[in-house]
């Protein structure tokens, strides 16, 4: 009879590890799914703020700038807007050229842009790569950015 009391014990420790097991699965997704949203939406803030200086930087020069020494300076940007939030002090990541159109004028791009890598650091590594790898089977950046180095879209962001 001890023996069998034992067993049941046993047994019952098993079914509440799988229990809380099974409750872990289901969690994990739903609490990195929320914490991305977090941090998407404050980077996406970030970017938002950093278009609307580039775009007065481009009222006033003709042009766009790849510095943001240039943007604060101006006082189009506050000095914290240029690290991406959740990470150590990361700038984003802030690019521009000149296209020529088929009439032969030139277009100023821009580019700005953070990636999953950076600001989604320190939450579920599998998850991010699985993010990341969905991303780039679609044509997609693997993060979030503003602008296009390639093809002008009117700076608009890759969420919009």
């Amino acid at each position: 009879m001890k023996v069998k009391i034992k067993h049941n014990y046993i047994l019952t420790c098993c079914v509440g590890v799988l229990a809380l097991i099974c409750v872990l699965s289901i969690y994990s997704p739903i609490a990195f799914s929320n914490q991305q949203t977090e941090r998407e939406t404050s980077v996406k803030h970030y970017l938002v703020q950093i278009r609307l200086a580039e775009e007065k930087y481009r009222a006033k020069t003709g042009s766009y700038t790849a510095s943001f020494d240039s943007l604060i300076q101006y006082g189009y940007l506050a000095d914290s807007l240029q690290f991406i939030p959740f990470t150590n002090h990361q700038k984003f990541e802030l690019e521009t050229s000149m296209q020529l159109s088929p009439s032969g004028k030139q277009i100023p791009l821009m580019e700005c842009r953070a990636k999953y890598t950076d600001f989604l650091q320190g939450l579920n590594k599998s998850f991010v790569q699985e993010l990341i790898e969905n991303e780039l089977s679609a044509g997609r950046y693997p993060g979030l950015k503003i602008g296009d180095l390639q093809t002008p879209n009117n700076n608009a962001g890759n969420w919009e």
